[in-house]
């Protein structure tokens, strides 16, 4: 069994979505994985070019704290792992940003710059 990675995986699930998530455990048969994201390309008709899109696999705003971390068990007899990718940093923080946690509402601080 190994313990969580810091590194996000990326993986095919049995229906050939492409995943991204971070190991937290995994065995001969399962991989667990904690804040799943769906990882969406599809061309951009204004400039010709791919777009990326990530779409978590649960939206955190369905948890009763949206803060919380919401991991996954996989079957790995129904999934593909890739092996040995190194994955751009900003591939990376954009998959990062989306489980980051939210920021507090409220007012912002007020700065002085000067004295009245």
């Amino acid at each position: 069994m190994s313990n969580q990675t810091t590194q996000p995986i990326v993986f095919l699930d049995n229906i050939g979505r492409t995943i991204i998530a971070k190991t937290v455990t995994e065995t001969d048969s399962t991989l667990v994985v904690r804040n799943p994201a769906l990882v969406h390309v599809q061309p951009n008709p204004g400039t010709n070019q791919l777009q990326l899109q990530l779409l978590p696999l649960f939206f955190k705003e369905f948890l009763s704290d949206s803060n919380e971390n919401s991991d996954w068990t996989f079957n790995k007899t129904s999934i593909t792992k890739a092996s040995a990718l190194e994955l751009v940093p900003q591939f990376v923080a954009q998959y990062e940003q989306l489980f980051a946690p939210s920021r507090p509402k409220g007012e912002p601080e007020v700065i002085k710059l000067f004295e009245d």
